[in-house]
């Protein structure tokens, strides 16, 4: 029960996270750091992230950002079902 509550806080916030950044970007102001977003991602965030890029349409072009949020998803999908027994 643990775990499903750390995603979801972690994806949650790492969605919020997307957006905001995306609305500071439209506004030309200061922004989320690229490796604040990954760190997002490494932390459990990557559903979180793809729903905020495709959501907000932010990050989609950097091929990095996808493919670090898909094994992100992949590696932690692997964990949360190791963990669970």
């Amino acid at each position: 029960m643990f775990l499903i509550s750390y995603y979801l806080v972690v994806n949650g916030i790492t969605f919020v996270v997307w957006g905001y950044d995306k609305f500071r970007a439209k506004l030309h102001q200061w922004r989320i750091s690229e490796n604040t977003l990954f760190a997002l991602i490494i932390l459990g965030g990557g559903i979180g992230a793809l729903i905020g890029m495709t959501v907000f349409r932010h990050k989609t072009r950097k091929l990095r950002f996808k493919i670090i949020a898909v094994t992100g998803v992949i590696v932690h999908t692997i964990l949360f079902f190791y963990f669970q027994g």
